[in-house]
């Protein structure tokens, strides 16, 4: 066994250990990042899914900076793998990699993806359908019309999102999100809005204002947000954002009172 190969195996049992020294991790850590060692790259894939199997979210953070630094966008696959598993933590330097990695070879990223969006694994499909945002294409939204109808709630949800990077190119792309305003699944509901919000086209306000009424506490918070987004202050929305001002959640009435100054202002 080499030297690298021992000292990424004694890192992975201290990122194991419950009673791990953070010391003995950062030195390791060090280590391997400096030492760029391919020959470990199996190795280091190994080592991840374990991790992650293991619900293990900071042996998973680590693990990924290494592979990360050590395979280049090489390794977009495995971090992306890792990164479709929800452990409890904000994975914000595992975004910002993948991110980067597919804005630098978007024909590479989207390779790989692709197959994923209409693949068995929701986990996957969510991942992929989710970064397929930051390396859209015109011709996406004939996928993403057909995502928006996936039978689990929150592949549907980041399909929102992704069809909201569409908004500003493509009058399609608004249509789509006010039709899916109508989505059983609130947080569904919830995204789109989000997405029409950014969007601030006129046209969806009437499709916005008649979500006041929804079941959904969110979703009624979220069209007093929308609404707030909008550049100029409209007569029926400010008519929407006192009635709001007035409904019975907390979380509802505090966003609509926000809206409502900072359109009046």
């Amino acid at each position: 066994m080499s030297h690298s190969a021992a000292r990424l195996d004694a890192l992975a049992a201290e990122l194991a250990d419950p009673d791990c020294d953070f010391d003995r991790i950062e030195a390791l850590e060090s280590e391997l990042l400096t030492a760029r060692d391919m020959a470990l790259i199996p190795r280091l894939q190994e080592h991840l899914v374990g991790a992650v199997d293991a619900g293990n979210g900071y042996g998973r953070h680590v693990l990924c900076g290494i592979l990360a630094e050590t395979a280049g966008s090489r390794a977009l696959p495995e971090l992306l793998r890792a990164f479709a598993h929800d452990l409890g933590d904000d994975q914000d330097s595992l975004t910002a990699t993948v991110t980067e990695f597919a804005r630098q070879d978007r024909a590479y990223a989207r390779s790989i993806i692709l197959p994923w969006v209409t693949g068995p694994d929701p986990g996957l499909r969510r991942t992929a359908l989710w970064l397929l945002g930051y390396v859209p294409e015109p011709d996406d939204l004939d996928l993403l019309a057909d995502a928006a109808q996936d039978p689990d709630d929150h592949v549907r949800s980041v399909t929102m999102g992704t069809i909201g990077s569409h908004t500003k190119t493509t009058a399609r792309a608004v249509d789509l999100l006010t039709t899916l305003l109508a989505d059983p699944g609130p947080q569904v509901r919830v995204s789109a809005l989000s997405s029409l919000g950014f969007a601030q086209q006129p046209r969806t306000l009437p499709a916005i204002h008649r979500l006041a009424e929804d079941d959904s506490a969110d979703v009624r918070a979220w069209v007093a947000i929308d609404l707030g987004r909008f550049p100029a202050p409209d007569p029926a929305s400010l008519a929407v954002l006192d009635r709001l001002a007035g409904d019975a959640d907390t979380y509802v009435r505090e966003n609509a009172v926000a809206s409502r100054e900072k359109l009046t202002a």
